[in-house]
């Protein structure tokens, strides 16, 4: 197991855990990969920022990061020269044992002894962070160097930022040594079971399941999933991955195999029925009672937010959903045209109160305020409620006059065979309309446009600044207009 292509690490390890087919193709057709895209890349970037801020915990330290990822075996030379000369405090510590690499985002000795810190960017402690931990402290035991305790370091939920960030109680410090003597048999036969997967000269036969998105998503679904029509089995919304694999084994592949049965709950059932006939299931009578509470004027309304790891403004917590865009198209009367108005925060400074102020100047006075799916907008504007007391009253009466259009389909008043089982906005727009409005743009989703706003706030000065702000305020106009013209279907339709 000396070759890099044998190598493994507790990444691979984790990869293996989770399908030993990801394993094998990661380590032997590495470009079979997917791409990984701009969340993804967000994310990479996040936990990068959080783990270097967590340096302050014990300053002072000797960094052992490799050059580039192929250069560890420099990385593991100079952690064994730091702990020789017992140096208090090295970042990114690197171990080797019997081909394993562990790196450690902190290694400090106190009073002779040795701790180690794993940095997350995450809330809450996971059982995957706690395998992840289990790895490293085997090879870096059985490398040679006890380990007095082990301790995973993720951010507080119920820390506020004052006016300068405090380190100390940003970050919770928890001992996890217990949890992980409990889980080292198991990573001994992990690491048994991916050795032999290595060993293997064709790919691992894996069937689709589960384990394609837990506890991540895949990076081979691209590949794996390449074949597989959308009239799987697998495309079956409102179904767990566990009944799709029960479903299988009886035989069942494909979406029109299925018979109309008290097996499928009423969604499911209306879902088949209306891909087996082609043709769009509609409840009329339904549709016209939800649309009967609509008044004029209308305002189709969508919020974009982004969720620092670590807060940027005073009085703000980790993850705090943080609005930095509005779009909302408008009609006065049916007979009235389509009118347009936003509004979006510069990149670096706290407009929140700029934001609301003029969200409810333009939506003064009586009407319907139309969304797709009410968490994002009633949660943003009851958090900007508490923050900016003196708008309270009139926050309250806007989120009073919301209506969600996401219910008619939610319920089933509404489902069309080319939503292929998705619900979101954008599916259901493209299967009414039959164009796709956000292929035009950019910006593909919110996800997205929440990545790449947070981007920007760690890139001062940059020159395509106003071309990334106009692409996420024409994205964000893109779903108050396919909102309008949902809506405007639905009309037809009764």
């Amino acid at each position: 197991m000396g070759s890099k292509k044998n190598s493994l690490s507790k990444s691979t390890l984790i990869r293996s855990i989770q399908c030993s087919k990801s394993l094998y193709l990661y380590k032997n057709q590495y470009n079979l990969r997917d791409k990984p895209n701009a969340v993804q890349q967000q994310k990479f970037d996040r936990g990068h920022r959080v783990g270097k801020l967590a340096h302050q915990l014990f300053p002072g330290g000797k960094d052992c990061s490799p050059p580039n990822p192929f250069s560890y075996d420099e990385s593991v030379a100079a952690t064994r020269l730091l702990v020789q000369q017992q140096f208090p405090v090295i970042y990114e510590a690197a171990f080797r044992y019997n081909g394993i690499l562990a790196a450690l985002d902190m290694l400090v000795l106190k009073d002779g002894k040795w701790y180690a810190y794993e940095v997350k960017s995450s809330l809450r402690i996971s059982a995957t962070y706690l395998l992840d931990a289990t790895i490293q402290y085997y090879v870096i035991t059985r490398s040679g160097l006890p380990l007095e305790d082990f301790f995973i370091v993720n951010i507080n939920s119920d820390y506020v930022l004052s006016e300068t960030l405090e380190v100390d109680q940003y970050f919770k410090k928890t001992s996890v040594l217990h949890e992980i003597q409990e889980r080292i048999p198991f990573v001994e036969k992990t690491i048994e079971n991916a050795i032999e997967t290595l060993s293997m000269s064709t790919i691992p036969e894996v069937t689709i399941g589960p384990h394609c998105t837990k506890p991540y998503p895949c990076d081979f679904q691209g590949y794996c999933w390449k074949e597989l029509d959308k009239s799987s089995i697998w495309y079956l919304p409102g179904i767990s991955m566990q009944e799709k694999s029960a479903l299988k084994e009886r035989g069942v592949d494909m979406i029109d195999q299925l018979e109309i049965t008290d097996d499928l709950n009423a969604r499911q059932k209306v879902i088949v029925e209306s891909y087996q006939r082609q043709m769009p299931y509609i409840r009329k009578d339904k549709l016209a009672d939800f649309l009967s509470v609509i008044q004029y004027p209308l305002y189709y309304f969508d919020v974009e937010a982004f969720q620092p790891a670590i807060p940027i403004f005073t009085g703000t917590k980790p993850y705090e959903r943080m609005p930095f865009l509005y779009s909302l198209h408008y009609k006065e009367s049916q007979e009235s045209p389509l009118q347009h108005r936003d509004y979006i925060s510069p990149v670096g400074t706290d407009n929140r109160r700029n934001f609301i102020a003029d969200f409810l100047d333009a939506t003064a006075g009586q009407g319907s305020i139309l969304v797709f799916n009410t968490l994002m907008e009633k949660g943003v504007l009851f958090r900007l409620a508490s923050d900016f007391p003196e708008y309270k009253n009139e926050i309250f009466q806007r989120i009073n006059r919301i209506i969600d259009i996401e219910i008619p389909f939610k319920e089933m008043y509404y489902y069309h065979p080319k939503q292929e089982g998705s619900f979101s906005l954008k599916a259901i727009g493209n299967a009414m309309l039959q164009r796709d409005e956000f292929a035009k743009g950019s910006v593909k989703d919110g996800e997205e446009a929440m990545a790449m706003y947070n981007e920007l706030f760690y890139q001062p000065d940059d020159a395509g600044h106003p071309r990334s702000l106009q692409q996420l305020k024409d994205y964000c106009a893109t779903d108050t207009f396919v909102l309008y013209e949902i809506v405007e279907a639905l009309k037809r339709l009764v």
